[in-house]
């Protein structure tokens, strides 16, 4: 019976030590998820800022494409105030010599 006392005592000292790691698994589990409370509220408030971000991104994005065609139109009017102003230069340069010409004739003409 010796032997069976022993057994007992050692099969109560097993349930014992069960009882004790079970309740410090609930610990454990009661920790955790009072962790996963906390990182599941950073988490939202850390997607509600990106949310947040991301409009932001948008509307700059938005502005950018506005700057953008502006300055596309605005690099468009230049090149044809380019080309109107070399040829006006053109013409100038054309008018210019008849011009003194005529200059020239009139002083002739004034001075008979």
């Amino acid at each position: 019976m010796a032997g069976s006392d022993i057994t007992v005592e050692i099969v109560k000292e097993i349930r014992e030590a069960a009882r004790s790691t079970n309740a410090r698994l609930d610990t454990t589990n009661a920790r955790l998820d009072s962790m996963e409370v906390a990182f599941n509220r950073r988490l939202d408030t850390t997607n509600e800022r990106l949310e947040i971000v991301t409009d932001r991104l948008d509307v700059m994005s938005d502005r950018l494409d506005l700057v953008e065609t502006t300055l596309l139109d605005v690099a468009r009017q230049n090149r044809l105030m380019v080309r109107h102003t070399r040829i006006l230069a053109r013409q100038h340069a054309e008018i210019e010599p008849r011009v003194s010409a005529l200059e020239n004739r009139v002083d002739k003409l004034e001075s008979e």
